[in-house]
């Protein structure tokens, strides 16, 4: 028996037994998926590891980058969640070198998630790019729906808690029948802050590789743009507590801390004020400002520098870690995690401040968000003055 056709008995097998017993309720996996599968991505972390590394100069993907940008579009006629996507090679901005719709559905007999591919009629690379407003008016007979053997198909991976998307092994047969045939192999794993993706070209006499996307086996794109914590810019009050290295309380005060993520210059500056209100005490006010960039805040003001990111692989994006060290030479450091509700209205931050990795001391931080409009609140702390 052929390993092409074992490999597909295999995969019905599985979509059909206890394998799927820890998957999560289908309208669930449908909303991951969505989820997890739109946003803004690219590949940098994956080209800069090489370039770090000094690897070789080609293939030449292990140094090119490309973003590849993925929109929910309102387009009933094509399904009821329905994805629209463009992958751009940095050398051909202008130019969409992958262009394609998917219709997510839920499958009963296999239970699993069934990305329908909807390929658009006409060359499949090198093509123009196309507004999402345009395609989701698109009726269904503007796409080739000749090959749904070619949809891919997502299972739950517990173990990993990731979601893994696959065409039928040798299902997907390649029109190009030169060599003897040959069928494609695409892969793909979604984690919420990471998009993987393998593309190959398999030879149907043996199975082995005739092409593959050049550079790495597998693609790495990670999400980018502003990182979810910079949306938690606005005005925040609560109360610090910091303890000693026993646990034993030392102060509490109340606080209040604003954030600012300011476009200027085709950048992203990051402005911070805390002020801090000890009881018997006069005010403290730090002002931290920086830069939004590469999926990091980076920032410093009198006594630290640091960085703040979101946790990479939190699909919920309500956690964040900040890391900052003194600038007196003293070789303090600041480890921090920031917990976010889901509605995005209170905050728990647990700081760690460390010296040779023995604790100096805690603080832990509870807050509520007053207002998003960072801009008024602080227009009208101006006029008061």
């Amino acid at each position: 028996m052929p390993a092409r056709l074992l490999s597909t008995l295999l995969v019905l097998w599985l979509a059909s037994g206890t394998a799927l017993a820890d998957a999560p309720a289908p309208q669930k996996m449908l909303r991951d998926i969505e989820e997890q599968w739109s946003g803004a991505f690219d590949n940098h972390i994956q080209v800069r590891a090489n370039l770090d590394r000094m690897g070789a100069k080609g293939p030449e993907l292990s140094r090119e980058r490309r973003q590849l940008k993925v929109v929910r579009i309102d387009a009933p006629q094509l399904g009821d969640r329905v994805l629209f996507f463009e992958e751009y090679r940095a050398t051909q901005p202008g130019t969409a070198n992958r262009q394609r719709v998917v219709s997510l559905v839920f499958d009963e007999k296999r239970q699993q998630v069934r990305a329908r591919q909807l390929f658009f009629n006409g060359a499949k690379h090198g093509r123009a790019l196309l507004d999402p407003a345009v395609v989701a008016r698109m009726p269904l007979a503007e796409f080739d729906l000749s090959r749904p053997s070619c949809d891919l198909w997502f299972r739950w991976e517990a173990a990993h808690e990731r979601y893994r998307g696959a065409m039928d092994p040798g299902a997907c047969i390649s029109k190009d029948t030169s060599d003897g045939g040959s069928y494609i192999d695409y892969e793909m794993l979604l984690t919420g802050g990471e998009l993987w993706y393998r593309d190959r070209t398999l030879r149907a006499s043996d199975d082995t590789v005739r092409g593959e996307v050049d550079g790495f086996s597998w693609v790495l794109f990670t999400r980018s743009g502003v990182p979810h914590i910079a949306g938690q810019q606005g005005v925040w009050r609560g109360v610090f507590r910091r303890y000693d290295p026993s646990g034993k309380l030392t102060a509490e005060f109340p606080s209040e801390i604003t954030m600012r993520v300011i476009p200027k210059d085709g950048r992203l500056d990051y402005h911070q004020t805390n002020r801090y209100f000890p009881e018997g005490k006069p005010k403290e006010v730090i002002e931290s400002y920086g830069e939004v960039r590469d999926g990091r805040a980076y920032f410093g003001n009198a006594r630290l520098e640091g960085w703040k990111m979101d946790v990479p692989d939190d699909p919920s994006q309500r956690s964040a870690v900040i890391l900052m060290n003194y600038k007196d030479g003293s070789g303090m450091y600041v480890h921090e995690i920031v917990s976010v509700s889901s509605d995005g209205r209170y905050r728990a931050r647990a700081t760690q401040y460390l010296k040779e990795g023995r604790l100096v001391s805690r603080t832990l931080i509870d807050e509520e968000k007053i207002t998003e409009d960072w801009a008024a609140y602080d227009a009208a702390r101006a006029a008061q003055r």
